[in-house]
């Protein structure tokens, strides 16, 4: 289990470790933006992985990547953030990076060769490569999302499946069940109220509940995909303006205890 990096998005280096190690999770997220303020505080990369270390923690999650989709000098920016992205897994490590969904501007299968290309560079670092589907763009579902990971052909991609996103998108178990175990590159869990009470992206940034506290089941998720053979990475995710009011270490504590419960329940 990890602490994903959008969970404590303002928190330092230190604290987020620190946070992590108090909820006694395995591993934490962490973006380009965490490790060059790190830097900037005066932290060399030897320092910051031996804190790793002494917190018994592994870089789990590296991201995240936007505009893969893309062609022109948007295509270009997206691939030079992607080379901030391997630097930092191959100084302080990482399983998966993160890739967001977006539009669906070119035929399917040009996405799919553009996602495999992803696929080759990360792969090249020993990362694998897990699409995000978002409700509120076309990518929307774990349906579209495999299909694009599919027709790419690269064993190293597959899919991030997200509690919040699934629930508030389709809901369709059904498209869960037809992706193969092992190409789950990880799931992230959270919670939340069926009705909307913003839009999609304020819910999702400031509305999300800590997990079996809402009306997601997460308990019945959870028994879902390991019902499949999932075998991959849980992130606790939980965005919310009650979280963000609160120290970095009981955020990551109430996250670990919540998750810990769902997980227990699903698997008594």
């Amino acid at each position: 289990m990890y602490l994903s990096a959008s969970t404590l998005e303002t928190a330092t280096y230190t604290e987020r470790l620190d946070a992590a190690a108090a909820g006694d999770y395995q591993g934490i997220g962490l973006r380009p933006t965490h490790y060059k303020a790190a830097r900037a505080q005066g932290l060399s990369d030897d320092a910051m992985r031996a804190m790793l270390d002494d917190r018994g923690l592994e870089l789990t999650e590296i991201g995240f990547v936007a505009d893969w989709w893309a062609t022109g000098e948007a295509a270009i920016r997206s691939q030079t953030y992607e080379e901030v992205l391997y630097r930092l897994k191959d100084t302080l490590g990482g399983r998966h990076m993160m890739l967001i969904g977006g539009p669906l501007t070119d035929p399917i299968d040009a996405l799919a060769e553009r996602f495999a290309g992803v696929c080759d560079r990360a792969a090249e670092h020993g990362l694998r490569v897990a699409l995000e589907f978002l409700p509120w763009t076309d990518m929307r579902d774990a349906g579209i999302a495999w299909r694009i990971a599919e027709l790419s052909g690269r064993k190293n991609g597959g899919l991030a499946l997200d509690v919040w996103h699934h629930n508030r998108g389709s809901a369709d178990d059904d498209l869960v069940r037809r992706i193969p175990a092992d190409r789950v590159v990880t799931v992230q869990i959270s919670d939340g109220e069926r009705t909307p009470v913003g839009t999609d992206l304020e819910d999702t940034f400031r509305r999300r509940l800590l997990p079996g506290h809402g009306e997601f089941q997460v308990v019945e998720f959870i028994r879902l995909i390991e019902g499949m053979g999932v075998d991959a990475p849980i992130g606790t995710e939980v965005l919310s303006d009650e979280m963000r009011a609160l120290p970095a270490t009981e955020v990551a504590k109430l996250g670990a205890d919540a998750t810990r419960a769902v997980l227990a329940a699903a698997r008594a």
